[in-house]
């Protein structure tokens, strides 16, 4: 979480809540400790946002 946060210069608790808020919304699923892993309805998410 540390290198995204300061890839995004925003504290790492952010990045920690957005995930928890992604994982919530079934966009992403968590594989062990801090790594995530996008799911297929995230992808789905992804490709509404780009049309």
């Amino acid at each position: 979480m540390a290198t995204l946060a300061d890839e995004f210069e925003i504290h790492p608790v952010t990045i920690t809540e957005r995930c928890y808020e992604l994982q919530s919304a079934g966009h992403v699923r968590q594989i062990s400790g801090g790594v995530y892993v996008i799911t297929d309805d995230g992808r789905a998410y992804l490709e509404t946002l780009s049309e």
